[in-house]
């Protein structure tokens, strides 16, 4: 409907110049909106932290309209009627801008409808309220990442001064494709969005009920069902339907992709995780893509530096030479993360300072006085045997009772010598930041297997660490492979700095589309998916 009222604003006729109506908004009424930062048509209609961007917009022009032609919408207000109700192809909701009220409005308007002059007057206010708005939420997002608990800043823009020489210059639909986040794996997100908005509206395909656990090679009466769900999510080519009422083949090669998409482990078996996965409606995917996107709009701009990327609930690590380019990612290995519930791996973008070989782990308060010091009460060893030293400045403490009260009272420090049972491993990579966390090897490889990889202490262990150490410092010709190898092989600490700027994101969405096309979802590790779901719901000012 709303499409279809845009349609006809476009295509109708200006009225014959006999017929104009010499209407005009009334300033006054744009100025007392603008003051008070309130509108009776909007569905959010306060909007004080777009004030001071309203008067940029109107001050210099007296508050005469911006979108009005006397009573007719200019060709510029068209775009941006086009430009609000395309909002969901962004993931955004075009009823917070208000556009299906303002293309009502504009339609009437178009149409001859007669309008007095405040009634322009608050539709011209309203028209620059939602574009300010989709702007900041397009190429921002609509929550600050802040107020989530998420290190993340993001950029500030002068929206108003954008938008008034676009309406000035004629292309108001150009600012919005300009303003839209330009990487990769965004406009990848966005074509998910599309593909499940679509499946969501389609009614010949639903997902499947798998009741008990269902293995390879068992009778399944759903065998025709679950192969167009899974034909249609992608997992499940055509041509490789299967005709019969048994679980196998095709099909349970079909239910491993869908695994692997889904971070489960990919052994063909449908059990409980796997059933409820498969269960999941196709709005409900939408709706995570669309919390995603959210998300990616606030990533920093990385300019051309390096970047790693580490998706939480991915388990994933991606490094990228520049930003995001079309090959993909120079490197890509599993992580283990922070436990859920308990030492979360916190969201944030820091710079990569240094390499680390053979560190030292000083080890945090916490994990001493929640795990080692009960140990210690058990065992008067167990310092020698994990090779760990009490540490005051600079001055190793011997292995007394004292010592560890000295420890306990947290006048002491204790600290990991470099070796073969350090926690961090081999290499560490440090981005200072407020959480102290980093990036690691570790000893413990076997963790990398597993399909749920969140065992941490809220650091990142990463699963191919000299060759992240390799890449780090690729532009650093005395650190070539041989050199890092040895590094690597010391049972001593040497520090290395980063000459080539390089961005840490720590980093959470719960979908990731990737480059073949294929789109993966995860568990909602943290909650931060229903937080944000519980931050949108109050709505926008």
């Amino acid at each position: 409907m709303l499409l279809a009222a845009l349609c006809l604003l476009l295509l109708a006729p200006a009225p014959a110049a006999g017929a104009e109506r010499a209407a005009a908004a009334d300033a006054l009424v744009i100025a007392a909106r603008v003051r008070e930062a309130h509108h009776p048509w909007l569905r959010w209609p306060r909007f004080p932290d777009y004030r001071g961007s309203l008067e940029a917009l109107y001050a210099p022009r007296g508050y005469a309209a911006l979108w009005l032609d006397r009573a007719e919408p200019t060709p510029q207000a068209r775009a941006a009627l086009v430009a609000l109700d395309d909002a969901r192809a962004q993931g955004l909701d075009p009823s917070d801008y208000d556009a299906p009220m303002l293309a009502e409005q504009a339609r009437l308007l178009a149409a001859g409808a007669d309008a007095s002059a405040q009634e322009l007057a608050l539709f011209d206010v309203a028209l620059s309220v939602g574009m300010l708005r989709l702007l900041s939420h397009l190429h921002l997002g609509r929550v600050s990442p802040r107020n989530v608990g998420f290190g993340l800043d993001v950029e500030q823009h002068d929206f108003a001064a954008l938008l008034a020489a676009a309406v000035r210059d004629g292309r108001v639909s150009a600012l919005v494709e300009e303003l839209e986040p330009r990487f990769h794996v965004y406009l990848r997100m966005r074509n998910a969005l599309h593909r499940y908005q679509a499946l969501a509206g389609d009614r010949t395909v639903a997902p499947v009920a798998v009741a008990g656990t269902l293995r390879p090679g068992e009778r399944f009466a759903g065998a025709a069902a679950l192969a167009r769900w899974l034909g249609a999510l992608g997992d499940l080519p055509p041509a490789a339907a299967p005709a019969g009422a048994r679980y196998d083949g095709a099909l349970v090669a079909a239910v491993e992709r869908f695994q692997r998409r889904h971070g489960l482990e990919p052994d063909g078996v449908i059990g409980p995780l796997t059933a409820r996965a498969l269960a999941v409606p196709p709005a409900a995917r939408v709706r995570q893509i669309e919390l995603a996107l959210e998300r990616y709009r606030w990533i920093p701009d990385v300019g051309e530096q390096r970047f790693v990327f580490v998706n939480v609930p991915a388990f994933e690590l991606l490094a990228f030479d520049g930003v995001d380019p079309p090959e993909g990612p120079a490197l890509a290995m599993r992580v283990v993360t922070g436990r859920a519930g308990r030492t979360p791996t916190p969201v944030l973008a820091a710079a990569l300072k240094t390499v680390v070989f053979g560190p030292y782990w000083n080890i945090p308060g916490s994990i001493v006085s929640e795990e080692i010091l009960p140990k210690l009460e058990r065992d008067v060893g167990y310092l020698a045997a994990e090779e760990m030293e009490i540490v005051a400045g600079d001055r190793v403490l011997p292995e007394t009772a004292e010592s560890v009260a000295l420890l306990a009272a947290g006048e002491a420090r204790l600290r990991q010598r470099p070796g073969a049972k350090n926690a961090l491993g081999r290499v560490k990579f440090l981005f200072p930041n407020p959480h102290d966390v980093y990036l690691h090897d570790t000893p413990s490889q076997t963790l990398f297997r597993a399909a749920r990889r969140d065992f941490s202490h809220g650091c990142v262990r990463v699963e191919q660490p000299e060759a992240l150490a390799r890449w780090a410092l690729s532009d650093q010709p005395e650190w070539g492979p041989e050199r890092i190898a040895a590094a690597l092989a010391l049972p001593s600490e040497t520090r290395v700095e980063v000459r080539a700027p390089t961005l840490v994101l720590l980093f959470y969405a719960t979908v990731q589309a990737r480059s073949d096309g294929s789109v993966s979802f995860y568990e909602d590790l943290y909650g931060h998916d229903a937080e944000l779901e519980r931050t949108l719901a109050r709505g926008h000012r």
